[in-house]
């Protein structure tokens, strides 16, 4: 689980994931939507949104861990005791 969390906080994964979603959002990509009916369309686009807000949520926590291991402390403040 350790290894899924650090490629997660790496920013080439960041990018990576950047080019996939302008390609998987891009207009020729969601043209091919255009004859399907319009709950289809929608669907598609509401699966890739979740998708991405789920990634966006993992990658924030996988960046959290990562740097509270980088630091040594354990995500408190200073005046934490």
């Amino acid at each position: 689980m350790n290894r899924i969390w650090k490629i997660l906080a790496q920013s080439e994964f960041h990018t990576l994931l950047f080019a996939l979603g302008l390609i998987v959002l891009n207009w020729p990509f969601l043209g091919t939507l255009r004859e399907k009916p319009p709950a289809v369309v929608l669907g598609t686009i509401l699966v890739l949104w979740v998708i991405a807000i789920t990634l966006l949520f993992l990658i924030n926590r996988g960046c959290r861990r990562y740097l509270r291991n980088e630091t040594g402390n354990d995500g408190k403040g200073r005046n934490a005791s």
